[in-house]
């Protein structure tokens, strides 16, 4: 049984980990309105829970769809979380300057302003 819970722990860690690689250097990426199109808090055998979000933008009439994945210990903390950004609900997106098609949610920006082509809205 212990061994159960120290899985939860290394994937929350594992994750956490590839998180940070991911998202480092994207804070000056563009941002862009995303809306989520879908969420979910799948069960899972072992290791830990993943919120899992859905999201679409527009950029220059192109639509464009993004994942975005986050760890937690508790389940409760993780389907709460897929909740709070049910379908419909609006997020700030992170886009590569070289390729609207290169996106990113973090956290820390759901409460900045939008920018668009590099002007603040």
């Amino acid at each position: 049984m212990g061994g159960w819970f120290v899985d939860i722990y290394v994937e929350y860690l594992f994750r956490i980990m590839v998180r940070l690689f991911k998202t480092c250097g994207k804070g000056t990426w563009p941002v862009v309105e995303g809306t989520v199109t879908d969420s979910d808090c799948p069960a899972s055998a072992f290791g830990c829970p993943v919120a899992e979000i859905y999201y679409k933008y527009v950029v220059a009439g192109e639509l464009y769809t993004g994942i975005h994945e986050k760890a937690f210990i508790l389940l409760s903390s993780a389907q709460h979380y897929a909740q709070q950004l049910a379908a419909g609900a609006h997020l700030k997106v992170r886009l590569d300057p070289t390729s609207a098609a290169i996106s990113v949610v973090l956290d820390r920006d759901q409460t900045l302003r939008y920018t668009v082509d590099s002007r603040t809205l």
